[in-house]
């Protein structure tokens, strides 16, 4: 994890990628599962070690899975629909931008729960609702908030990207307090929540990006987490 005492968004993917390789490295897991990684695997940048025995990428999508090298295990299931009749367990799942679009938080980690093995780790880097451009593509029409985007990061809809996907945001916050809770009844005993403020939306708006930029000073220099950007949350069965 960064070491500042604020953490910022230029850091999260960093982090994410960099707390996924400290678990494969020194809790050795056997069976390892990523949700949505059809296109952009997590652990892509580096060979898998020995003891990892199977990966398996899981999507609801079979045309998505068709495109995964058969070197790699598939999974197609609903991550916020019926998971009990699937009896693979998993040591490490890991998500990278897919929990905000589950309509059903608690669902979808309820699942995770049911595939983890006792001692199982879940991680998963997501935005959280309350920073303004996902509070905004939370409650505008999707057909709105899509020419938003497309207006102000048009790579995102170049044919090596997947465009926009409707997002819900549902327990994608950055409250280390309020996901404990949550969680917690879900099952899991140890949960833990690492904010990272400020975003890149506002980059091409001269005078919203200093303002938001502004907000996002005070908020995370007051540790007010409501108002955090992104967050990996980490939760063992």
């Amino acid at each position: 994890m960064a070491t500042s005492d604020i953490r910022w968004h230029t850091e999260c993917r960093r982090d994410y990628l960099d707390t996924i390789w400290d678990v494969i490295t020194n809790e050795k897991p056997a069976r390892i599962m990523e949700i949505g990684g059809t296109t952009s695997r997590s652990t892509s940048d580096r060979p898998l070690p020995d003891h990892v025995q199977s990966f398996t990428i899981s999507d609801i999508s079979a045309e998505e899975l068709a495109h995964v090298s058969d070197e790699f295990d598939t999974l197609q299931i609903n991550a916020c629909g019926d998971v009990s009749h699937v009896d693979q367990r998993f040591d490490l799942i890991m998500s990278k931008f897919c929990g905000e679009h589950m309509p059903d938080g608690k669902q979808f980690h309820k699942n995770m729960h049911h595939l983890l093995a006792d001692g199982g780790l879940a991680i998963h880097l997501v935005p959280t609702i309350f920073a303004s451009p996902f509070l905004i593509n939370w409650l505008f029409p999707e057909q709105l908030t899509r020419k938003a985007v497309q207006l102000l990061q048009p790579r995102r809809f170049d044919n090596k990207n997947t465009g926009k996907f409707p997002a819900y945001y549902s327990l994608c916050r950055g409250s280390t307090r309020y996901m404990q809770n949550a969680l917690a009844d879900v099952g899991f005993s140890d949960i833990k929540v690492h904010e990272y403020y400020g975003h890149h939306y506002y980059d091409k708006l001269f005078g919203l990006r200093q303002l938001d930029a502004g907000l996002s000073r005070m908020c995370a220099r007051n540790e007010w987490s409501f108002y955090s950007s992104y967050a990996i949350i980490m939760t063992r069965k």
